[in-house]
C-alpha cells in the first residue's frame, strides 16, 4: 500500500512538473537603442540597436514583399524647429530634372534570419539612414519599431539627437 502511494505521488510530481504549458501570449521582439551618429563623410546617419526575439522569427524572405510584409523596420524621421520636434517622414522633394515630386520613405527590410530550431534570437545591428540635408533644421532624430514574421510589433526606440 505504501509503495503504491509513493508511486502515485511520484507520477503526480512527474506529470505536474514535466508538462510545460505553452504561453499563448505572442512574444513581440524587443529592441534597444545603442548609439547613433553621422557617417565620416556626413552623407548618411548610422543608428545601432540591439534586438531580441523570443519566438526567433525575425526577418523577411526575398519573395515576402507585399502588404504588411513589404517592410519590417518602420522608421519615422523628425526634425527640431525652435525646440519642437516635427515629424518629417516621408520626405517629399521636388526633382527639377524630371519636373516631378519624389517621396522618400525611411522604412526598411530586415533580411530573413534562418532559425530552424525556432530558438530565441539576440544580437545587435545597425542601419544606414538618409536625412534631409537641405532642411533648415540642424537637429534630427529617428524613431523605430521592428516587426517579426508573425507581425508582432516591438517596442518603439528613439535615437539620440543627431546634428548635421
Amino acid at each position: 500500500m505504501q509503495r503504491s502511494t509513493n508511486l502515485v505521488i511520484l507520477l503526480f510530481i512527474i506529470l505536474f512538473f514535466g508538462c510545460k504549458k505553452e504561453d499563448p501570449t505572442p512574444m513581440p521582439p524587443v529592441i534597444k537603442f545603442i548609439e547613433g551618429g553621422l557617417s565620416n563623410d556626413g552623407s548618411y546617419a548610422v543608428v545601432k540597436f540591439e534586438f531580441f526575439d523570443n519566438d526567433g522569427d525575425l526577418g523577411l524572405k526575398q519573395d515576402e514583399n507585399l502588404g504588411e510584409q513589404q517592410y519590417n523596420l518602420f522608421i519615422d524621421y523628425y526634425e527640431k524647429y525652435n525646440g519642437v520636434w516635427q515629424l518629417k517622414s516621408p520626405v517629399i522633394t521636388y526633382n527639377s530634372g524630371t519636373n516631378e515630386y519624389d517621396t522618400t520613405v525611411f522604412h526598411l527590410r530586415v533580411p530573413f534570419i534562418q532559425n530552424k530550431e525556432k530558438t530565441s534570437l539576440k544580437g545587435e545591428t545597425y542601419v544606414k539612414l538618409i536625412y534631409n540635408n537641405f532642411s533648415l533644421a540642424d537637429t534630427f532624430k529617428y524613431e523605430m519599431v521592428l516587426k517579426d514574421r508573425a507581425l508582432h510589433s516591438s517596442n518603439k526606440i528613439e535615437s539620440t539627437e543627431l546634428y548635421k
